[in-house]
């Protein structure tokens, strides 16, 4: 009997000294990273992108965050030292008031300089920018809205930048104009702007005329995600059109606006595909007044939305959601509980989400609860990281931060290039959109698992006597390497923001070395890098085109 109970005791000591361990792993605060501090008293609200944008030929990260001393925030993170290299803080007109509405979009122009966009809450009427020129930021410039045609009827908000190199054209998408998103554009590099249209409209009087979400792909298109209005103010639902070729379709190419620069004929949100009406019935739950957390297009041509919506029309049950446009048909996947709003006045605040740009099996959520089981709660709001390998149709969930003693708020993850990722966030306490104490955060990981990533079993390139030959005046790249076996190579144009574009390219092969010639006549002036890969081998080379 003595045996036994001694037994029992050092057995329950190994469990409880197990357990301990376990626990351990996990500590307070805990992060599946080194997370690196990019700046205190940093947020961002959700509807300016891109809000943080990385350099991929300098090695820079350029984060745009709202301050709660009235003003903006842009830091330049060097990724190689994972330290900050420096921080501009532009203060807002003193009758404005801190708010993370105040946060800037930021876009890397084909020059190569950086662009930061931002407009207050409520700015009469001005969209406010800095160019950053390689050494230092602008002082701040505007763009007047009260210069359109007929003037404005609406306060200004949000930035959103996109550049097309097939028009050489930046946009940046605003709600201004008749509380609708309006857009202006610029061809010389963000230097100066022009008034474009106004992109959509409906009969709601109330607030505003939807919610909007962008995304380029640096070449011909800008896909965006929208609702009717304000989820406070009524049921909404997810709809989906893109801009391309300066037409308006939704998401199977109907043409639904024939010039986007012409208002005289406007489309309203419902001739957009619906992605997800309100109301629709998931797992026994009514899911009613949505709201877009992120949107990406992919180079499989794939297009995929992050969203949320109230359960039973509950404010203190949000539930997550992922949508995806196979060509054909949007199919979504419920994630999960993402708990209560923020505070009354805005109960559809939440923790959000984040798509990955380069990795499409991938995302992030900021929920208490584990995205895999809706009967947990982890307390504070975690950040999470899901898996797929299905499409989407199924995730597995890894906890990026646990035990925290703070909440963890909206994660994004910039684009970058195949096989790295950053990965952002900000934490502390958000009482309300104008009183928030947090600092923002990154983790830096290489993703060995993303599709583009070669993996090739033929015979390896030596990148040794690869040779690349600039033709400026001839406007044209020549590329040679040897063919040696079967080697195949594959080769992409990246933009300075890690955008893959669209090119022509000749090839043939000769008897001992292949020559690619590269038409560069259609693209405008500015850096890129050409991406090589062989097998498991691969290098980038950085090449300016000149005009």
């Amino acid at each position: 009997m003595i045996g036994s109970l001694r037994f029992f005791k050092l057995l329950s000591f190994s469990i409880l000294m197990s357990l301990t361990a376990s626990y351990a792993q996990t500590e307070t605060n805990y992060v599946d990273d080194k997370a690196y501090k990019i700046i205190d008293d940093g947020a961002w609200c959700w509807f300016q992108d891109e809000r943080v944008v990385i350099d991929t030929i300098k090695g820079k990260m350029i984060v745009g965050t709202a301050n709660m001393q009235r003003g903006v925030d842009l830091t330049i993170f060097d990724i190689e030292t994972r330290k900050v290299e420096s921080t501009k803080r532009f203060t807002l007109p003193s009758s404005y008031y801190p708010d993370d509405h105040n946060s800037p979009g930021i876009l890397i122009a084909p020059n190569g300089n950086y662009i930061a966009m931002w407009a207050h809450h409520y700015d009469k009427y001005n969209t406010r920018y800095s160019i950053h020129n390689g050494n230092n930021w602008s002082s701040e410039k505007h763009f007047d809205w009260n210069t359109i045609p007929g003037g404005t009827n609406y306060t200004i908000c949000y930035s959103n930048m996109y550049y097309l190199s097939a028009e050489k054209r930046i946009y940046d998408f605003a709600r201004a104009h008749n509380r609708a998103p309006n857009f202006i554009y610029s061809d010389n590099n963000g230097e100066t702007w022009k008034y474009g249209g106004q992109l959509t409209t409906n009969e709601i009087t109330g607030y505003n005329k939807g919610y909007y979400k962008y995304w380029g792909n640096g070449v011909d298109r800008i896909d965006f995600v929208l609702t009717e209005a304000h989820p406070r103010e009524m049921g909404t639902s997810m709809y989906h059109g893109y801009i391309k070729d300066h037409k308006v379709h939704d998401s199977k190419g109907k043409i639904l606006d024939n010039d986007v620069y012409d208002n005289s004929k406007i489309p309203t949100d419902d001739n957009f595909t619906k992605v997800f009406a309100n109301g629709t019935k998931v797992n026994g739950y009514s899911m009613v007044h949505c709201w877009e957390s992120d949107i990406v297009g992919y180079d499989d041509s794939t297009i995929a939305i992050l969203f949320f919506a109230r359960a039973n029309n509950d404010t203190l049950d949000h539930r997550n959601f992922y949508a995806r446009f196979d060509g054909t048909e949007w199919r979504v996947t419920y994630l999960g509980k993402a708990g209560k709003g923020f505070y009354a006045s805005e109960q559809d605040y939440t923790g959000l989400g984040a798509l990955c740009p380069d990795n499409p099996n991938r995302i992030y959520l900021s929920s208490p609860y584990n995205p895999g089981d809706d009967n947990s709660k982890a307390g504070k709001r975690e950040i999470w990281q899901g898996t797929t390998e299905d499409k989407g149709a199924t995730w597995k969930w890894k906890a990026i931060t646990a035990n925290s003693s703070i909440d963890n708020f909206r994660p994004i993850v910039p684009k970058w290039v195949a096989g790295k990722e950053a990965l952002l966030w900000f934490r502390g306490t958000y009482t309300t959109a104008q009183k928030i104490n947090s600092e923002v955060v990154c983790t830096i990981q290489e993703d060995k698992t993303d599709a583009r990533v070669p993996d090739s079993k033929t015979t390896l390139l030596d990148f040794s006597n690869l040779k690349i030959v600039n033709n400026t005046r001839e406007h044209s790249v020549t590329i040679l390497y040897p063919v040696t076996g079967h080697n195949q190579i594959q080769m992409k144009v990246i933009t300075v923001d890690g955008k893959i574009i669209q090119t022509r390219m000749k090839k043939q092969e000769l008897s001992d070395v292949a020559v690619v010639d590269w038409n560069t006549s259609n693209l405008p002036a500015g850096i890129y890098l050409l991406w090589f890969a062989s097998g498991k081998n691969s290098i980038m080379q950085k090449i300016a085109i000149h005009k």
